[in-house]
C-alpha cells in the first residue's frame, strides 16, 4: 500500500497458508500476470490483466 492504494507485488494465503492467488498493482488496478493457485499450491490458471481493464 503506499497512501492507500495497492501498489507493487501482492500475494493471498489460504487459511492453511497455501499460496491462492499472486500478482501486481499500479495504482489500485491489478496488472500484468496474474497466478491462481490450487489447493496443493501447483499453479491452477495465469491470467495477463492489461490496465484499464
Amino acid at each position: 500500500m503506499l497512501h492507500g492504494v495497492a501498489t507493487g507485488y501482492g500475494e493471498w494465503f489460504r487459511r492453511d497458508g497455501v499460496r491462492m492467488r499472486s500478482g501486481c498493482f499500479e495504482r489500485g488496478e491489478q496488472v500484468g500476470e496474474w497466478t491462481t493457485y490450487d489447493r496443493n499450491g501447483a499453479v491452477y490458471k495465469v491470467t495477463m490483466i492489461k490496465p484499464g481493464k
